[in-house]
């Protein structure tokens, strides 16, 4: 008789494979009466994991293959006027952006409650920042505000009611003026003409060699009632060096902004010379935003977090919301007797409380004076001095802490600090501040105290 093997050679059959075969059969009958035993919550369980594996592995791979950056429902172009700017939309629908980061996944967004993201320019090969500059409820309830002005209820068509309400007729027949903008953000607390003329003129969202628009005046409003940081960085471009991340467009309710760099809170615990330059880089900021021939611009909010440090060691101001903008030629009218007189912050401490949440302000006395000490009060109380020290509540340390008792016994630098929060006598704070600057320079550059 002709063996098994050679019989069953072409169905690639062995007595072996039988056997194999028969074990294999008992393992599945094995496992199939396991899992007849398995409790039936237990069986929901392991079943609920499959479909959560099988609905996240999905949503991974449709996100890292869809941009969703190309898609007008993501950037709410069809809600223009009521939006940012048209000038990047090419850029977004050229598929000219990489998000990076966990901005990627889009399943992700709902935790990205700033709604920041993070990406790759590629056509200019370097990084950028995309922001919708707001919480997506406080942008709901700018919309909602609009409908209400149109006499709709929350959730109208936007875009159609921003132009019917009774603020777009009014901008419509005599253009922006200053009661616009009243009770908007921090920008407009000092508002004057010329400080809306100067914003219209470097807006860069409206159409080269065209006259502007009702739309671009809309517009312009709309992203001054969400958040004004795109106006600012237009209104005083780094270009002009002032201390700020470059605007470079929106498209939609995206705005498009230079890449800043690593967060200063990266550099707490830097060497001490590291921290005496981005010190000396702060009070030069602070100097610049104050002495400016034209205007003042005033910090509310100083905090590690609104600065970045760029891959130069160069310090930027990276959160421009809440700056207050002066026209020092309008103080002379708002205060004709004391305008040019220094308008002196006064010291308040805080209660409980962290350290850089509780920087206290006089917007009348900053809107009524052509200079003022606001700017050093605020870098020192709140960043540099052991005013700022929040360790003894978990927080981060001053950046100017544990300063070398060499360096501290031949710049006194404790003692100008101090006086930079707290001075002592008129002016004084202005004179530490100048002192402080002078001596970080020296130690920034190494030279010998």
């Amino acid at each position: 008789m002709i063996p098994f093997t050679t019989r069953n050679r072409k169905l690639g059959l062995s007595a072996d494979s039988d056997s194999a075969n028969s074990e294999m059969i008992s393992t599945l009958k094995r496992s199939t009466l396991r899992l007849k035993h398995i409790p039936l919550k237990a069986k929901c369980f392991i079943i609920t994991i499959v479909l959560l594996a099988i609905y996240l592995g999905t949503t991974i791979y449709l996100s890292l293959r869809e941009n969703r950056l190309t898609k007008e429902e993501f950037l709410d172009v069809y809600k223009c006027p009521a939006c940012y700017g048209h000038s990047f939309c090419f850029n977004f629908f050229d598929n000219q952006f990489d998000l990076t980061g966990i901005s990627k996944y889009s399943m992700l967004d709902v935790v990205n409650v700033k709604n920041v993201h993070f990406a790759f320019h590629k056509e200019h090969n370097h990084r950028v920042v995309l922001k919708k500059l707001a919480h997506t409820v406080e942008i709901k309830r700018v919309d909602d505000q609009i409908c209400t002005e149109s006499f709709r209820e929350p959730g109208c068509d936007v875009a159609r009611r921003f132009v019917l309400s009774t603020i777009g007729k009014d901008i419509s027949k005599n253009g922006l003026q200053p009661k616009h903008f009243k009770d908007t953000t921090f920008m407009f607390l000092c508002v004057t003409h010329k400080l809306l003329d100067r914003i219209v003129e470097r807006y860069q969202e409206k159409y080269k060699g065209t006259i502007v628009t009702t739309d671009i005046n809309l517009q312009l409003l709309y992203t001054a009632r969400v958040n004004p940081e795109p106006l600012m960085l237009q209104t005083f471009p780094s270009s002009e060096g002032w201390p700020f991340p470059a605007y470079l467009g929106s498209c939609g309710r995206f705005i498009v902004q230079e890449y800043g760099g690593q967060p200063l809170n990266n550099f707490v615990n830097a060497p001490f010379e590291k921290r005496a330059d981005l010190a000396y880089q702060m009070l030069k900021m602070a100097e610049k935003l104050t002495t400016d021939p034209e205007w003042s611009l005033y910090w509310t909010d100083l905090a590690y977090q609104n600065f970045a440090v760029d891959e130069a060691g160069k310090l930027l101001y990276i959160d421009v919301e809440n700056i207050v903008v002066v026209d020092k030629e309008a103080t002379k009218l708002v205060n004709p007797k004391t305008y040019n007189d220094l308008a002196e912050s006064v010291y308040t401490a805080c209660q409980h409380a962290n350290a850089q949440d509780c920087l206290n302000f006089d917007t009348d006395q900053l809107c009524s004076h052509q200079d003022a000490d606001h700017n050093y009060y605020a870098a020192c109380r709140n960043m540099l001095s052991s005013s700022a020290d929040n360790r003894h509540l978990g927080g981060l340390a001053n950046l100017l802490h544990d300063i070398p008792d060499r360096i501290n016994s031949h710049w006194d630098l404790d003692h100008h600090l101090n006086s930079c929060v707290r001075p002592s006598v008129p002016q004084g704070r202005v004179k530490s501040a100048h002192h402080l600057m002078l001596a970080l320079e020296h130690i920034r550059d190494s030279k010998s105290p």
